[in-house]
């Protein structure tokens, strides 16, 4: 190749070089940037969202053309240096580098990606994966490919093509799908390297004008499909990709002028197979490090992170593949080749094990330095009421209150007597929203009105007998400050009554050979949070690594009368996020929760089957006067009673009625079944085929 061609092709390293950039960038946004919890009320996060969303459809499709305008120039080389200097070294560096990938990896199992972590996965990643493998192999074998096109009269390329359109446009083959993205890559691939001549002189020469004319046409076409919500109509997304592909076409001769970054993007887009390969082990343990310290933050922590994060990792992460791949390679493919007969070649791939071996370290620190409390040796120990099984009684929200925000007259002593005989199961459960303490000299309302502090006298604590475990992660634990939340445990300590809700806490029973985890969530700090989904997923699969049965309690969603659906999606509530309950509970069920209790919207929500495991929304109120009962649909509770195999399995369930009235709030059975008739009804309307429904005598009844 001439001087003049090297210098022709510089739009095309940049353009690759912008490209791989772009790829990271996508990664570093969808799978950690949009994964931290933000709490910081601005659309900053929805903004970096949308940008990676805008860029996604031309961006394969564009890095796949290039690269076969580069397959092209392979036509001019003798087929055997190409098969030894491209062919072998493209293949030994993918196999490598997606061992490094599994070998890297596998620590982090909440990452979100597919990168394979076992010997499997990996053997279905260079087989028969889509999309990335097969378009990774079309770039090995480009030069056969590029040869045999040379080969065929333009008719020969263009008729396959067009069909494939017609296939595409018609819905025979799902674009968005990887298979419908396999085709459209290699397709993209095979026009660049058979067109190659007229894509450089079109790419050559900058046009401003025709920059911004196409730039306009891709963000209208854009901006329509995503307005209409017209992504999976046939048609629309490969013409969106096609108008992508030619605004990148026309940036690309702009690119290599841009004062240092053109430079820049031109080398790096000589080395874009390491970045792309590597990027991934890279992204997930400055993951580890960022992610929970990010989420964690508070104001200004939060806004710059918001603002600078996306650059900054994707600036970082990117150097690192390229400079650990500029290392790793040094070692070339040739020792594979020579092992077999030189065990003691001087060619020994150190720098391949080193990089491995580092990776693999840095891994294992990042991921016992975020490790999860383990299961104590000791446990209370509970005999089973039934042998191999494991019985559950649940309630919601629980007050001891009256009318008057006070403590009832006779300290609720009487408070559940006439609920107490359904309290028999093994482990009897439920979210206490209010502090037991003495006055502690703080209040959270501070005499402000509107504004609700909960709080019991400490001789109100030895009532709550039959209650085994209470959950303090909600937002009323803490009206009377730190010292009312410790204060309430210890009350209850001392009534035998044990607590669960502090950020990482498990609270663990053994029932006869079983072992029982409970966890507590809520949207606040200082507690497990329901929005933070990352930490959600590792909390739940470090209780259920150790424990046969696991119990997530979460209070979360929107409250009051008008509160009793469930959607997919946010809910807020006096200006909260009160997270998005379906998102939660999926994500605690995916990472081993066998039940998940719901509390919070004080009002009475369906159930849903996932996974073949149970997930109740909402138990309303178990009983609470005054403010509780405030209005008539917050004067309905269920006391929920499950029987489970050792492995979270229902054999059976059951759904008691309560009533109360707001005087006392004291719960009393609903001969009526109300409380099972409304979850049943709620159910079916929310979650379909997938409710839980609740029969006579409230029966349990799975899909």
């Amino acid at each position: 190749m001439t001087p003049a061609d090297h210098e022709r092709l510089a739009w095309a390293d940049a353009l690759k070089g912008a490209l791989i950039l772009l790829v990271v960038f996508w990664h570093v946004v969808l799978k950690t940037y949009l994964q931290v919890d933000w709490r910081i009320g601005l659309p900053i996060p929805g903004m970096w969202g949308l940008l990676s969303d805008i860029i996604w459809p031309f961006l394969m499709p564009l890095f796949l053309l290039v690269s076969g305008v580069f397959a092209a120039d392979a036509l001019s080389r003798p087929g055997a240096s190409v098969l030894r200097s491209r062919v072998l070294r493209f293949l030994y560096l993918y196999l490598l580098w997606t061992l490094i990938h599994m070998a890297a990896m596998w620590a982090f199992p909440d990452f979100p990606t597919a990168v394979p972590r076992s010997v499997a996965e990996f053997v279905e990643a260079i087989t028969i994966s889509p999309p990335n493998t097969w378009y990774l192999y079309a770039l090995a074998l480009y030069f056969l490919l590029a040869r045999a096109l040379r080969r065929l009269p333009t008719w020969a390329v263009l008729v396959p093509a067009a069909a494939l359109t017609v296939l595409v446009a018609s819905g025979v083959i799902d674009i968005v799908s990887n298979r419908g993205s396999m085709l459209s890559n290699l397709l993209f691939f095979l026009i660049g390297a058979r067109f190659a001549p007229a894509i450089k002189r079109f790419a050559t020469r900058p046009r401003p004008a025709l920059v911004l004319l196409l730039t306009a046409g891709y963000a209208a076409l854009y901006g329509g499909m995503r307005v209409l919500d017209a992504a999976t109509v046939p048609g629309v997304w490969p013409l969106v990709s096609l108008a992508g592909v030619a605004m990148g076409l026309s940036l690309a001769p702009l690119l290599p002028a841009i004062p240092l970054l053109g430079a820049w993007l031109t080398r790096l887009g000589r080395h874009t197979l390491p970045v792309y390969l590597l990027h991934m082990p890279i992204l997930v343990l400055v993951d580890a490090v960022v992610i929970g310290w990010v989420s964690d933050g508070r104001g200004a922590v939060q806004l710059v992170a918001a603002v600078v994060l996306p650059i900054m990792l994707t600036a970082l992460v990117t150097a690192g593949s390229a400079l650990l791949g500029a290392w790793i390679e040094k070692d070339g493919p040739r020792w594979l080749l020579e092992l077999p007969t030189r065990m003691t070649s001087p060619r020994v791939p150190w720098r391949v094990a080193g990089a491995t071996v580092m990776l693999i370290i840095i891994g294992v620190v990042a991921a016992r330095a975020s490790a999860l409390p383990a299961a104590p040796e000791a446990m209370p120990q509970v005999a089973p009421q039934r042998a191999g099984e494991v019985s559950i009684g649940a309630v919601g929200d629980v007050l001891v209150y009256d009318t008057g925000h006070r403590t009832p007259e006779d300290r609720g002593r009487g408070h559940f007597d006439a609920v107490r005989s359904w309290f028999t199961e093994d482990l009897v459960t439920g979210n206490l929203e209010q502090a037991i303490t003495a006055d502690t000299g703080y209040d959270k309302c501070g005499g402000q009105d509107e504004c609700l502090a909960f709080r019991s006298d400490p001789d109100v604590a030895p009532f709550l007998a039959g209650f085994d475990l209470l959950n303090l992660a909600n937002n009323h634990s803490r009206d009377y400050g730190d010292a009312g939340f410790t204060n309430t445990r210890d009350l209850l300590a001392d009534a035998g009554i044990r607590t669960v809700g502090e950020r990482d806490e498990v609270a663990w029973t053994r029932v006869g050979d079983s072992v029982v985890a409970v966890v507590g969530f809520a949207p606040y700090d200082g507690f497990n949070r329901v929005t933070d989904l990352r930490h959600v997923r590792a909390v739940v699969r470090s209780a259920a690594a150790e424990a046969d049965i696991v119990i997530v309690h979460a209070h979360m969603g929107a409250e009051g009368p008008g509160a009793d659906v469930v959607h997919a999606g946010t809910e807020t509530m006096f200006g909260e996020n009160r997270g998005d309950p379906m998102a939660f509970a999926h994500a605690a069920v995916d990472a081993g929760a066998d039940v998940v209790i719901g509390h919070g919207p004080h009002v009475l929500r369906g159930m849903e089957q996932y996974r073949g495991r149970i997930i109740a929304y909402s138990l309303g109120n178990f009983g609470g006067g005054g403010v509780f009962g405030a209005e008539e649909e917050t004067r309905r509770g269920a006391y929920l009673s499950l029987r489970l195999r050792p492995d979270g399995a229902l054999i059976e369930g059951t759904v008691h009625s309560l009533r109360f009235a707001p005087e006392d709030g004291a719960p009393l059975p609903d001969p009526s079944g109300s409380a099972a008739s409304a979850m049943d009804e709620r159910g079916r309307r929310d979650f379909g085929d997938h409710a839980i429904r609740v029969g006579s005598g409230g029966t349990l009844v799975m899909p």
